[in-house]
């Protein structure tokens, strides 16, 4: 004889439910749990499952299991037997490329980028965004390469796609849905000769004829050229950060420790040109444009001043090139050009023919 789980009155034998206080006497149980962390294995209809919590994540303030399953084990033992398997899988699919880009638009690395960066990582996703719905696992080297080549022909867009490919590979790395990041492997196009090129002085005397005729944004191409200026870096400065009686700008630099450190000294005969770009410019920020309407009015302003058609950057190339033939020291010309080392300033410093005529022909003859 037994007696009631509820009232403890005492049943009659084989009784289901208790004739007193009708409580069913025996529980019917899904599943057999195992010991923490040992995987737990359920009865589904005519089949077993087995099911294993891998770790907890938080959501709205409290742990959810992360648990991933097994069914269709004809067998309990069948289902025990496979958990250590089940042990090993991924609680889910690797995600897509434009998953792991949404997840990088959110993030706080994400925010902490400069603006021109985040407008550059914006117009790289543009171009890629359609072949974007792809998990990363299942990308090859080649896949990427083939990204790149697609959309970039030249070596500084297809820096920008590699270099973005490459944070989405870091967001995925630490949750191992890939082993490594493939994007390092990807080759780039060589660097044209002519992204390395600076403007003659005959351009630079075009773009001053350009801008004393009324054309005020050629003004731009010249601050870039008097002072050296990245593009980006023109782009993000305020006008705050001016100092004029100092002639300097402060705060402005990018990318490397030495330029944000360093102040951008500003020539006398760009001065009154500054002073007019933020009198036709609206607002705290020295050029109010995205980046590629500023492309765009670049190259209308070489156009139309008959110039090369050169990069944004040949600028910064020409300011090097331009001092180095006035014989400034060398120590000088690098903290102009903001850099650590004067063996990078020497790659930004390109000599015609003419100057290395005139030096050769100063050598005296022999008495």
């Amino acid at each position: 004889m037994s007696n009631c789980i509820k009232c403890a009155a005492e049943l009659p034998e084989g009784a289901i439910f208790c004739p007193f206080c009708g409580r069913k006497q025996s529980i019917t149980r899904n599943g057999t749990r195992r010991g923490n962390g040992t995987g737990s294995v359920y009865k589904r209809g005519r089949t077993w499952e087995a099911a294993v919590v891998l770790g907890y994540k938080v959501v709205d303030g409290r742990a959810v299991p992360i648990r991933v399953t097994k069914r269709g084990f004809k067998t309990k033992k069948e289902a025990i037997e496979y958990i250590p398997t089940l042990k090993n899988e991924r609680p889910r699919k690797a995600p897509t490329l434009y998953e792991l880009w949404e997840r990088y638009a959110d993030s706080r690395q994400y925010d902490k980028l400069s603006a021109s960066r985040k407008e550059k990582y914006a117009i790289v996703w543009r171009k890629i965004e359609k072949e974007a719905f792809v998990r990363i696992d299942l990308l090859t080297v080649s896949d990427l390469q083939g990204i790149v080549d697609r959309h970039a022909k030249t070596f500084y867009p297809a820096r920008d796609i590699k270099d973005l490919l490459s944070k989405l590979y870091q967001l995925a790395l630490p949750d191992q849905f890939v082993p490594l990041n493939l994007a390092e492997y990807i080759e780039l196009p060589p660097l044209n000769a002519k992204e390395r090129e600076a403007f003659s002085p005959d351009d630079i005397s075009k773009l001053w004829d350009d801008y004393l005729a009324g054309n005020w944004w050629t003004g731009y191409i010249l601050l870039m050229i008097h002072t050296g200026m990245m593009p980006g870096e023109l782009l993000d400065a305020r006008k705050s950060q001016i100092d004029w009686d100092g002639k300097q700008i402060w705060g402005a630099g990018k990318k490397t420790k030495e330029r944000k450190q360093t102040p951008i000294v500003l020539a006398d005969i760009i001065l009154p040109v500054l002073a007019d770009l933020c009198e036709h410019t609206p607002g705290d920020k020295l050029i109010q444009i995205g980046r590629d309407a500023f492309y765009d009015k670049y190259y209308e302003a070489l156009e139309r001043a008959g110039c090369k058609r050169l990069p944004p950057y040949s600028c910064r190339h020409t300011t090097a090139s331009t001092l180095a033939t006035e014989n400034i020291p060398a120590s000088v010309l690098q903290k102009i050009m903001r850099h650590s080392r004067f063996s990078t300033t020497e790659q930004y410093i390109h000599v015609s023919i003419e100057p290395m005529l005139e030096a050769i022909n100063k050598l005296s003859k022999p008495k």
